[in-house]
């Protein structure tokens, strides 16, 4: 039993290292990748928790980064997409949105607009349950301003919504929390994203989420 929870670990380690390098390979012009056996052997391990699971690529060392030019003519406000439309939830609150299937309204947060919460929607797959566990690695997310679709990096979403960030983007620093609607019909911030425990990834059943995504999205 022990080894096959540990050998769980070092899959989940792999992917993790793997789809990072990836992504930073294909995505940024100033990041060279580091390879991935030398983050797997040769740097040193993740501390254990207390639970035993080891610590997600969250809480690691923040990788310098600088972020693509915006393409010309795009609009770089904080708060819009590059399409120029309005992402912040005080102006979305009571809007119809159109969610595809499948997928979760969220909040995120940009450093340089921190009061700001900034509507997107994610696949449910991508997102972790309310125990930490059960996301997928990766991301695929759509913008609910101008409501492109198919975003299957966040790097390439962060760009899009004008994060602005100076580290790496990592979807479990700025995906902050739940959005649903009260029971006036407004759009309102709920629970914090629960992004512990990612160590500790798994593919199995996400029950729990079909009674959540049915109160967000009637």
């Amino acid at each position: 039993m022990g080894n096959s929870y540990a050998g769980q670990l070092r899959t989940t380690r792999f992917e993790e290292v793997l789809h990072n390098s990836i992504e930073a390979s294909l995505r940024s012009n100033t990041v060279v990748p580091r390879p991935v056996f030398s983050q797997l052997y040769l740097e040193a391990e993740q501390p254990p928790l207390h639970n035993g699971v080891y610590g997600s690529e969250s809480n690691s060392p923040p990788i310098p980064y600088q972020m693509k030019p915006p393409p010309e003519g795009c609009c770089t406000t904080d708060g819009f997409c590059q399409a120029g439309r309005d992402l912040r939830l005080s102006s979305l609150a009571s809007e119809p949105l159109n969610v595809a299937p499948g997928f979760l309204l969220v909040g995120a947060k940009s450093p340089s607009a921190p009061d700001t919460l900034l509507v997107c929607a994610v696949d449910r797959r991508f997102l972790p349950d309310e125990r930490g566990r059960n996301a997928l690695l990766g991301f695929s997310g759509n913008c609910m301003g101008c409501e492109e679709k198919g975003f299957r990096y966040f790097t390439e979403f962060s760009n899009h919504i004008n994060l602005k960030l100076s580290t790496q983007p990592k979807k479990q620093k700025h995906l902050k929390y739940h959005l649903y609607k009260d029971s006036q019909g407004q759009l309102v911030r709920g629970a914090a994203i629960c992004w512990k425990g990612l160590g500790n990834t798994s593919r199995g059943s996400r029950g729990d989420w079909g009674i959540f995504s049915c109160v967000i999205f009637p």
